[in-house]
């Protein structure tokens, strides 16, 4: 029997890990698994690999995945993926990366590649679109500088499409520089469209609640899975003919992040610090506790009213999606494409924003929508918050195209589907829910000078001050946020020189240990 990684259906999903100047920021995600996993060194490590993925009925199904390989507890929490690990940076960053291709050689499918399309890779001082990595456990290092703030696929691009749906597939998230700017992309007019939805959130009566809050992400990569067509791929050293996995694809499977069903409608990032009883596996809950974040649990959403979430979607498989959420309408606004000989399409943010509630989505696709988790409108104003329905109140997500809800042909609902959850009304008191937006964080090198300003949406309360992450030295404990929900800050920060950034936090005046609320951002040297 070839030796596989088993990717076991109800644990694996997307691991997450920050590189460049993100590896010690913990942004994007909230909650107690919003840390990226610690990587050895300054190189990421990523290694083809051949996997047995464990579908929804408990068929296996022979893949390639990515597997991390240089993070902490490598073999519990860096296993094959499908998808790969989410890579995390900042817009400008310089990202290093050794990828191996450590598939059999019985059951190569021939070469294996990678690309990001879009983004220029430096091999050997050489700029190329993609690179080739040899059989027998050879690698390849690359290097490049993330590019604009978005969402990126990386895969295999060879033999295309058939390595990409097979499994070789994984997501970039590139964000920008937060000081000063309340949208996930950089360089917008102040008259654009998108700009102009961003700044109506927390502020604009059909939004009322927070800003958007750079943390509050979600990831949704759609796939399909043909075991027929999968076990002819993988069945020999020679690459099957793209024609030939084409012909006859019959989907199967249908999932988001590599799950389906009852097991991608359920979620774990709701929990207070230190409690697991959401999670009912021990790789999850060492994931808590190591900082290795899986955003299997970050299917389906939740929050309270007026919480707006950034879904980024991607179509990695062969079938047109029709995602489609009930109780709130969403937002188109970037989008990106993958043309189908995995090389990079057009690339925009959008110039009009429209309510929908079912986007279309053809293979290699990239969305990204806002959710802006308002009151349902089918709720009518009087009747809020609810009294004879309890919190939380769940609503679903399920494809429009309908055959994308079964699984095996013929189990429903286990296909592509999930939901989305209201916790609770909006409280603007509550700095649990709070969000810190930073306008101005200067050092001055030659004083030690820190001048910080910015706003929380919570007023009167006191914020602290650290050099670098969280658990970074304390600057100072004793930042007042005014009655405008304003604050800012002049004093000596030595402590930050090292880092060159800072992390501000609001702590549980009862309980100090709990943050509520956190923003890490660079420092601008002057």
């Amino acid at each position: 029997m070839k030796r596989r990684d088993f990717l076991k259906f109800g644990s694996t999903g997307l691991a997450v890990v920050a590189v460049g100047t993100m590896a010690d920021w913990p942004v994007f995600w909230r909650g107690p698994q919003a840390f990226a996993s610690t990587i050895s060194g300054s190189r990421l490590e990523l290694d083809m690999v051949d996997a047995m993925a464990e579908m929804v009925d408990g068929v296996q199904v022979p893949m390639w995945a990515f597997r991390l390989a240089n993070t902490v507890h490598t073999d519990m929490f860096g296993g094959a993926r499908i998808p790969g690990p989410v890579i995390v940076a900042l817009e400008g960053d310089r990202i290093r990366l050794r990828i191996t291709n450590s598939i059999e050689t019985a059951t190569s499918g021939g070469d294996h590649g990678f690309a990001i399309p879009g983004v220029d890779l430096e091999v050997n001082n050489q700029t190329v679109s993609q690179v080739t990595i040899p059989l027998g456990g050879a690698n390849v290092e690359v290097e490049f500088t993330a590019p604009a703030a978005g969402t990126y696929m990386y895969l295999d691009p060879l033999n295309a499409p058939v390595n990409r749906v097979m499994g070789l597939h994984g997501v970039l998230v590139v964000l920008p520089n937060p000081v000063g700017n309340n949208t996930p992309y950089s360089g917008l007019a102040a008259g654009s469209a998108v700009q102009r939805l961003f700044n109506d959130l927390g502020t604009a009566a059909h939004f009322p609640g927070t800003p958007w809050d750079q943390a509050r992400n979600a990831i949704w990569v759609f796939n399909v899975i043909d075991p027929a067509k999968a076990a002819q791929a993988t069945a020999s050293a020679a690459a099957i003919a793209p024609a030939s996995f084409l012909g006859s694809f019959l989907p199967q499977y249908f999932t988001i992040n590599g799950k389906s069903g009852f097991f991608s409608a359920q979620h774990g990032h709701g929990a207070m610090e230190g409690d697991n009883s959401h999670i009912n596996d021990l790789e999850s809950t060492l994931s808590v506790v190591h900082g290795l974040y899986d955003s299997q649990g970050n299917i389906s959403l939740h929050g309270t009213v007026g919480q707006p979430i950034l879904i980024r979607n991607l179509n990695a498989g062969l079938m047109w999606q029709s995602p489609h959420i009930h109780g709130n309408h969403i937002y188109p606004v970037a989008h990106a494409r993958i043309n189908a000989d995995n090389s990079a399409g057009s690339r925009y943010i959008a110039t009009n924003v429209p309510m929908l509630d079912t986007w279309l989505m053809q293979p290699g696709d990239i969305w990204d929508v806002l959710h802006p988790f308002i009151q349902p409108p089918d709720i009518p104003p009087a009747a809020w918050p609810p009294v004879q329905e309890r919190f939380p109140l769940l609503y679903p997500m399920h494809d429009h195209n309908e055959i994308s809800n079964t699984a095996a042909g013929g189990n429903y609902p286990q296909g592509a589907a999930t939901h989305w959850q209201i916790d609770a009304p909006f409280d603007p008191t509550n700095p649990a829910t709070g969000v810190i937006s930073i306008d101005r964080a200067d050092l001055r090198v030659k004083t030690g000078q820190l001048l910080v300003e910015g706003r929380f949406t919570v007023p009167g309360v006191m914020l602290d001050i650290h050099a670098g992450g969280a658990s970074g030295p304390t600057i100072t404990r004793h930042v007042q946020v005014d009655g405008n929900g304003n604050f800012a800050f002049r004093g000596r920060a030595l402590k930050a020189m090292a880092s060159r950034f800072i992390t501000m936090m609001h702590h549980d005046e009862l309980e100090p240990s709990h943050v509520h609320a956190t923003r890490s951002v660079p420092l601008r040297l002057i």
